[in-house]
């Protein structure tokens, strides 16, 4: 089964695409991971650069945040089809919202997979707080309920949520990963969605804890005879990184914590 790395363009849209592309390429990425326009030029025009470059994209969606469910619920379904006409590997979502019923959020990811049988493009649904998948525990109940749910695994938001490393969540976790078709790879603690450096040593614990679940996460895949699985090394920008007090100099280097991530992992699968 294929490893395939993808950068996303979350914390370098200050780059412009084509010295961006060129980086993500030279870096060894196999793809990016990127929302698009609905202009229908500057769709094009970035389209174009990523077949020049030979990349694949992941479609992101994460603007749809409004609050009366109805008009977001149409909003949702826009960016969605924006997304899946361009034809991407797949559409990963923040779905939903946090506030909203059950019912509310499982109406939104049935639209999602009759989006996803009308157009053969695969929609997968990151763990993330605000949204429906906020909290390890609250997942499991959309997973048990809606059993073809995909997951975008991103477990560093459930340890921020629970003030923990998971430990007393493993029923849960264990079904996350049986539903992840995508991973984000970012290291989380108890404390903060993502630690300041997962190279410090004061951060092993958490390392080799996220290590075990990307791991897991691969070989069900691989056990499912997927053909690849898609890893987004996602060390983010400022709020995400810490700036050095009284300043704008982030703690750390997203593209070299983005890489060493990518490098522990392929260490890990002999790559």
């Amino acid at each position: 089964m294929e490893l395939k790395f993808i950068y996303p363009r979350w914390g370098s849209a200050d780059i412009d695409w084509g010295t961006f592309l060129n980086k993500v390429k030279a870096n060894g990425f196999s793809g990016v991971e990127i929302d698009l326009p609905f202009n229908k030029q500057e769709k094009h025009d970035i389209l174009l650069m990523l077949k020049d470059f030979e990349l694949d994209f992941i479609g992101q969606h994460w603007q749809t945040k409004d609050v009366d469910f109805k008009t977001h619920k149409e909003n949702y379904k826009s960016h969605l089809y924006n997304l899946v006409e361009a034809k991407p590997l797949f559409v990963n979502s923040h779905t939903g919202m946090d506030f909203f019923t059950f019912e509310q959020n499982a109406e939104l990811i049935e639209i999602a997979q009759a989006i996803e049988a009308e157009t053969k493009v695969v929609i997968t649904h990151e763990t993330h707080r605000s949204r429906f998948s906020f909290a390890a525990h609250v997942c499991y109940k959309y997973l048990e309920s809606l059993p073809f749910l995909k997951l975008t695994s991103d477990i560093s938001h459930w340890c921020c949520v629970a003030e923990t490393l998971l430990e007393n969540q493993e029923n849960a976790l264990q079904k996350a990963i049986q539903h992840t078709y995508h991973i984000h790879a970012r290291v989380g603690s108890s404390q903060s969605a993502q630690v300041i450096d997962p190279r410090d040593s004061v951060y092993v614990e958490e390392l080799n804890q996220f290590n075990k679940w990307w791991t897991a996460m691969i070989e069900n895949a691989a056990k499912s005879s997927r053909q690849f699985i898609t890893i987004t090394t996602e060390y983010g920008p400022f709020p995400y990184t810490l700036y050095q007090p009284n300043t704008e100099t982030p703690l750390g280097n997203q593209w070299d914590i983005n890489l060493f991530v990518k490098n522990e992992i392929q260490r890990k699968w002999n790559l």
